[in-house]
This record gives C-alpha cells, sequence and structure tokens, in this order.
C-alpha cells in the first residue's frame, strides 16, 4: 500500500465517521424524538391474544377443511379471508399513518418552498 493509497483511505474513514457523527446528532435530537412520539401507534403492540381470535381460527380451519373434503375453491378462499381479516384493524392504521406522514411531506415541502 503506498503512501497515497494510505492517505485517501485516512481521508475516506474521517468523513464516514463524520458522516455517522451527523446521523447520530439527527436520530438522537428533539426533532427526532417529536416525529417519533407523534408517529408511534401502540395500536400496533399486541397486548394479549382475544377469545375472538382463537374462534375466528377454529373457523378458519372447519372451512379450511370443508373445502378440502369437497373440493371447494370457494371454501378455501372463504377460509383464507376468516383468516386474515383479523389484520383489518392494523391494515387500516397503516393506511392512516401513511395518509399522514403524505400530508406531513406536502406540509413540509410547502413550508420549505
Amino acid at each position: 500500500m503506498t503512501d497515497q493509497e494510505w492517505e485517501e483511505r485516512q481521508k475516506t474513514r474521517q468523513l464516514e465517521m463524520e458522516a455517522v457523527s451527523k446521523a447520530l446528532a439527527v436520530l438522537s435530537g428533539d426533532d427526532a424524538h417529536d416525529l417519533f412520539t407523534r408517529t408511534f401507534n401502540p395500536s400496533f403492540a399486541q397486548a394479549s391474544a382475544t377469545a375472538g381470535s382463537a374462534r375466528r381460527e377454529a373457523a378458519s380451519k372447519v372451512l379450511a377443511t370443508a373445502a378440502q373434503k369437497s373440493n371447494n375453491p370457494r371454501l378455501a378462499a372463504l377460509a383464507t379471508r376468516v383468516r386474515l381479516d383479523a389484520f383489518e384493524r392494523v391494515k387500516q392504521a397503516i393506511d392512516e399513518m401513511i395518509e399522514q406522514l403524505t400530508k406531513d411531506k406536502a406540509a413540509e415541502i410547502k413550508h420549505k418552498d
């Protein structure tokens, strides 16, 4: 390794360290904390499984078994839908969050201009 290559590597490492320091400063700043606080949705955290989800899973299994015995694709689709409908509230919350972030982005762009 030549001296020139060594100097170039040293400069690159120094620039990388500066960039990481700036990124850490941004991520640990008050603005980042406020943004996290505004966008964090505690409804995503599951406290416990409900009896409804157990009933939903049992119904899904019954429908899937009936679909398999009768070779009925509609029953199989219904079984899948019953199982996946539990995520409707999560999908709705994600859609609302995306909508809010889009509004925030538009407001920020408007503010910067």
